[in-house]
């Protein structure tokens, strides 16, 4: 079996991504190489069902202060364990993150990350063998600009607190 010679792209600590089908443009994400899953602020998260099939509603920041309500379908729920080691059952979704120019499938956890610096996790599940991090770097990637935003289920802006 012959190995590929692929080229990893390079990421720094900090980077834009964009959540195509959540309608959310140039994310700043923390790409953290000590979380197994990735992660986004959510608040007001619901789980309902229509059909046999589950569904979250919850609400995310899609820019400075606007949010943007949205309805997504469940994946499921994982244990998360945080750096605290507090384990927090979690809501999944799976969904297209663009990053780097590179559009890919990933899971992503709701959770309340108010008091935290940065919106989204970027974690090694999403990077998978892609990318590897220089952490002594921000904003290697350039912003997506004009990105063909997805429309969803539901979303309504409401001013963020």
């Amino acid at each position: 079996m012959t190995k590929k010679n692929s080229q990893k792209r390079i990421v720094g600590w900090r980077e834009y991504v964009t959540l195509t089908e959540l309608n959310v443009e140039n994310v700043v994400a923390k790409i953290d190489t000590g979380a197994n899953l990735s992660s986004i602020h959510a608040s007001d998260i619901r789980i309902s069902s229509k059909e046999k099939i589950k569904y979250v509603t919850f609400k995310i920041k899609k820019n400075k202060n606007t949010l943007r309500k949205v309805t997504y379908k469940l994946h499921g729920f994982k244990k998360i364990k945080s750096s605290d080691g507090v384990v927090e059952k979690r809501p999944v979704i799976k969904t297209p993150i663009i990053l780097d120019g590179i559009r890919k499938n990933i899971e992503l956890t709701l959770t309340d990350r108010k008091t935290m610096d940065y919106t989204m996790l970027i974690g090694r599940k999403a990077l998978g063998r892609r990318w590897m991090v220089n952490p002594a770097i921000s904003f290697i990637t350039e912003k997506q600009e004009n990105t063909t935003l997805v429309p969803f289920v539901r979303a309504v802006n409401t001013q963020w607190p």
